[in-house]
């Protein structure tokens, strides 16, 4: 939803993917804000999450969660 500048990336996942996510044992953090860009909502079948990593996330979970995420 936001330019991706540091280690948070806030997106809008649609709710069978954040079910899937969840289901697959991720943690991340539903977000709420007025602040969207140029007054972007996310679908009424989606949630908007921020995801964190820092420099001890290994690359193996973030792969994981996005071949979950991107799993049909």
């Amino acid at each position: 939803m936001w330019p991706v500048e540091a280690n948070e990336v806030f997106a809008a996942l649609p709710l069978t993917v954040d079910a899937r996510l969840k289901a697959a044992g991720a943690s991340y953090y539903p977000w709420t804000t007025d602040a969207l860009p140029d007054g972007l909502m996310p679908a009424r079948d989606a949630i908007l999450v921020r995801l964190v990593t820092s420099f001890v996330t290994p690359a193996d979970e973030v792969d994981r969660f996005v071949a979950v995420a991107r799993a049909s």
